[in-house]
């Protein structure tokens, strides 16, 4: 019985580490062809990656565009670090109309489904609109989530998200930032310098 623990244990490990892998492949291979994208406004010293859609570890999001991941000097994967799995990313995406909660939600459970790669942690999400105005909307909300990058044990994220409909152009800029840390946190005083290049749909 023990034996068959044992194997099960490793198995899982090896899917966790084989997943990572492909998406950190994935990540540098597109990575390297495309640095010219530039959708967020930070400095040389957060993190970078880039992403073309469809995402290869989330290909069942259906648009055409570009994610740019931007992460923070220090402390994404250090558990006991402030800004411990606080990141933002952005999309440039080919959405001709002003995106709902519900698309976002469902948007955001099958980025998080792929990026984790299990089939028992299924990524859950609940979206508020907390504000809209003309083509601008702002959206608050949680995911429900499996980190199997650090602490292999399911996580909740806060998400701030701005949404930028760009009629002229007949797309969409959006901008999501995350944390584990409730929105009180200091660590929501980072993220939200974190900014979209201007003027934004110029992109």
């Amino acid at each position: 019985m023990m034996t068959k623990i044992n194997n099960c244990n490793h198995l899982e490990i090896k899917r966790i580490l084989l997943t990572f892998i492909l998406i950190v492949c994935s990540c540098f291979a597109f990575g390297q062809d495309h640095e010219e994208a530039h959708l967020i406004d930070l400095d040389s010293t957060w993190g970078k990656e880039i992403f073309k859609f469809p995402i290869r570890f989330a290909q069942n999001i259906n648009y055409e565009g570009v994610e740019e991941a931007r992460f923070p000097p220090e402390g994404w994967s250090n558990e006991h670090h402030q800004n411990f799995w606080s990141y933002a990313f952005a999309w440039d995406i080919n959405l001709n109309e002003k995106i709902s909660e519900h698309n976002l939600a469902s948007d955001l459970e099958k980025y998080f489904d792929g990026l984790v790669g299990l089939e028992e942690y299924k990524a859950s999400a609940l979206i508020i609109k907390i504000e809209d105005s003309g083509s601008y909307s702002m959206f608050k909300g949680k995911i429900k989530t499996y980190d199997g990058f650090t602490t292999n044990s399911p996580i909740t994220l806060h998400v701030l998200i701005e949404s930028h409909y760009c009629k002229a152009k007949k797309k969409s800029i959006i901008l999501f930032r995350f944390s584990p840390k409730d929105f009180t946190h200091d660590v929501w005083n980072t993220l939200k310098n974190v900014k979209l290049k201007k003027p934004i749909c110029d992109h």
